[in-house]
Parts: C-alpha cells; structure tokens; sequence
C-alpha cells in the first residue's frame, strides 16, 4: 500500500473517531439532562399531591408548578389537563398503553419520554393510578430546554467536526506536498536516470524542509555521481594514453625487428634499449595506479614513531646528486616527531622535490624547511621556478595532467606524481596545498599531525 493511502486512511480513521467522539458525548450530556428532568419531576411530586387533593400550594412552589402539566388520563385515552404550568406549551401524547407499561401503582412509576400535541416540544413523563377512580394521574415536564441544549451541542459538534475536517484536510495535503510528494520526485527521478536520462534532477522545495533537504541531496549526490564518472571516463581515456604511447614505440621497434630493419647490431642494441626504456616506463605508470588504486580503497600503511627531519637531509643530498648544480637548502631546527609510514613520506617528499628538479632552470634553487606549528609538522619545499598561473595550479594535483605536457614526456613523467602525493597525505589525515603565481615559483606545504619527540633523533 502506498504511503499516500496509509496516511488518508489514517486521516480517515481520526476523523471518524472525532465523529464517533462527538456523537458520544452529545448523547451523553442528553442523558444527563434528560436525568436532571426526572429528579426535577421527582421533587415535584409531593406539590402534584398538594394540587389533586386542593390542598394548599406553598408560596415557594408555585414557580415549580408552572413548569408542569397535571392532567387525568382516563381509560379510553382521553386526556384531560388538570394543572398546566404558564411556561407549558401544548399538551403530552400519553397512552392507556404508555400508562399501563409505566405506572406502579399509586405512587409514581418509571419516567418516560413521548411526543407532544399541538407543540413541537416532547415531554418527560410519570404516570400514577388515580384513588378510587379509574385511569391515571400524568404528570409531565418539557424537554424543549435539554432537547434545544443537545441541538446547540450537535450543531456545535458537527461544525467543530467541520473544521477539523477541514484542517485534517489540509494537513493531508500539507504532508503529501511537502512528504510524499517529494519521495515520489525522488523515487520516478531514480527511475528515470535508470532508463537512461542523466539530466534528470528533482525540483526544488521550500527552504528549511526535509523535503529540501531531500532534493539536495539527492541533486548533490547525482552532480558529485556525474562528475566521479566523468573523472573516470577522463582518468580511463589519460590511461589508456600514457600506455598506448609506449606500446606504440614496443610495437613499432617490433614490427621493424620482423621486417628485417635491425641487420646491424648496433642498431639492434639501440632498439631493445628503447623497447627496455619504454617497458620500464609501462611498468612505471602501471605501479603508480596500482599505488593510486590502493590508496583510494584505504591502504593500510605501516605507520610508526618517526622523525622527518633527518628525511628531508636525505631528499637534499638525493637531489644534490642528481644536480650536482642545483642550490638546496634544508631548514630544519628541531625534531620533527610524526605518527606515518616512513616509506610512503619519503615518496610524498621526493616527489615535490623530483617536481621542482624537472620544471624549473638548473640555477634555481630550491628550499626544504620543517617546523612544528601548533601541534602540526610542516613542511615546505619551495623553488625559485617559473611558477604556475591558476588555471593550471587548479589542477595541478589532478592524475595525468601536466602543465608543460611536452617537457614531461622527456623527462618521464607520468602526471601521477603529485596526486600520489596527495592521496599519500590525505591518508595521513594531513594536508597537501600549492602556493604559487606566474614569476613567484611554487611552495608545496604539507601539514601532518604531529607526536610527541622521537627518543633520540637528531638534526642533522
């Protein structure tokens, strides 16, 4: 059963009870008032006594007797008055059967309720037999005040009912618009994208709703949807490039292998260099998204009490060996205590390094620096190079893209480097952040929770 059912059914069952409520209690203020008529006739009685037997009506009594109707009720149905009160209006239709059923004897019977004649009004009656006379004595007081009470408090009830008809009505359609209404959107947006249509996305609702709260959500989750598939689509087709580029150099050294092209030895031994160097390369990119896959999924890291100090010492006379040319500074003051995996920093650090080696002039120096700020290591490693403009910082940590992509085949990069050492930091719970413009170089920043001191590190 659908939700919107459930709820009018439920909406239904309410009002129904508020019927049933407010016919129960109608008819229980009748009986009530019907009850405070009988004991009103009850306390009469001994006044009808006085006026049957003419016997003097105290002065307190005659305000009672001008609500009552006094009459003799013979055997054949005739009715005759014998005291009408002022404030009685027509006459009570009382039968010998009415009598008969009603009457004990003597003194008064069982009251009853019968119809009135030449009056809309109805009658609470008792009846009694006459002292050696045939037929019964009647005495009987109106209804027309309980009977306009309860008319008053069924109309009341029944206008009541009418607004809370109304209301539920209205909360009904409140809930429907604002709650089923937007499960509906949701669950027919779900079926749409499903047949096909990735442009579908839910209306918007009102602000501060949980149906808006709905919407966006649900719009957010299907952008940040969009957007991861066109990232894979885009990392699928950068992949797919950066393999098929040495594969073609493999196939084509292959294919002039086979056609006899590579008689001389030298020649021979110049291709397998290269078809070594581009296998290499493969393997290279193919260990980088296997890395990358595995971070991506949570890799677990061998994490342990470390120093990155001495590390950073390490990636400077690395670079000093690579560029024998190159000014690099470290500026490391104090122990720089970290929770990480040793290996997997190391790699975050020589790739910045490896980065600012490859893009910029052998004169430009370059600067490794670790503090502790605030309970966080930080480290820099800045260069004196071209910088980047902020298109191209943008995206700098995306996987395969380069900023000089010309000057990157040469010197073998992949454009994975960086987002390695993105996601290697990410998994860190640090940060990883690019500071740069055109003509100002570029300062990578990674921050790292920091530890207390390692036991017996040193600077270097």
């Amino acid at each position: 059963m659908k939700l919107s059912h459930r709820l009018f059914i439920g909406l239904g069952a309410v009002t129904l009870a508020f019927a049933l409520t407010g016919f129960l209690i109608a008819n229980t203020q009748r009986r009530y008032l019907t009850q405070q008529v009988d004991r009103q006739l009850q306390s009469a009685f001994p006044l009808v006594n006085s006026a049957l037997g003419n016997r003097p009506i105290p002065p307190d009594g005659a305000g009672t007797l001008s609500e009552v109707y006094i009459g003799h009720l013979a055997a054949d149905g005739t009715l005759t008055p014998f005291v009408q009160g002022q404030l009685v209006t027509g006459t009570p239709n009382v039968t010998p059967a009415d009598a008969r059923a009603h009457a004990a004897g003597p003194g008064p019977g069982q009251a009853f309720t019968v119809d009135g004649k030449g009056t809309s009004d109805r009658f609470r009656v008792l009846v009694f037999e006459r002292r050696e006379q045939p037929g019964w004595n009647v005495v009987a007081l109106s209804l027309a005040k309980a009977d306009s009470a309860y008319t008053r408090l069924i109309i009341a009830t029944a206008i009541g009912g009418v607004v809370v008809l109304a209301v539920i009505a209205l909360t009904g359609a409140w809930v429907v618009r604002l709650g089923v209404k937007p499960i509906n959107d949701v669950t027919a947006a779900a079926d749409a994208i499903s047949a096909g249509e990735k442009d579908i996305r839910v209306p918007s609702y009102p602000a501060g709703t949980e149906a808006a709260r709905l919407a966006d959500a649900f719009n957010t989750m299907l952008d940040q949807k969009e957007a991861s598939d066109e990232r894979l689509r885009q990392f699928v087709a950068d992949a797919s490039h950066e393999l098929r580029t040495p594969l073609t150099s493999i196939r084509g050294y292959a294919d002039l292998y086979q056609q006899g092209g590579l008689t001389d030895q030298a020649r021979l031994d110049d291709a397998m260099r290269r078809v070594s160097g581009e296998a290499d390369r493969m393997g290279s990119i193919v260990n980088d998204l296997l890395l990358l896959s595995k971070l991506d999924r949570g890799a677990e890291l061998h994490v342990a009490d470390i120093d990155l100090a001495p590390m950073l010492h390490e990636q400077a006379s690395d670079a000093n060996a690579v560029q024998p040319e190159r000014t690099i500074t470290v500026g490391v003051d104090a122990p720089l205590p970290c929770h990480g995996d040793a290996d997997r920093l190391r790699q975050v650090v020589a790739a910045l390094v490896h980065n600012a080696l490859v893009h910029t002039p052998p004169d430009a120096p370059i600067e490794l620096t670790g503090t502790l700020i605030d309970g966080a290591v930080i480290i820099e490693v800045v260069d004196h190079g071209p910088g980047m403009d902020e298109a191209t910082a943008a995206r700098a940590f995306e996987r395969f893209f380069r900023g000089d992509p010309s000057r990157a085949r040469l010197t073998g990069g992949s454009g994975l480097g960086l987002s390695i050492a993105q996601s290697i930091v990410d998994a860190h719970h640090g940060r990883l952040a690019l500071f740069t413009a055109p003509g100002e170089g570029c300062r990578f920043r990674i921050a790292l929770p920091a530890t207390t001191p390692v036991s017996g590190s040193a600077v270097q």
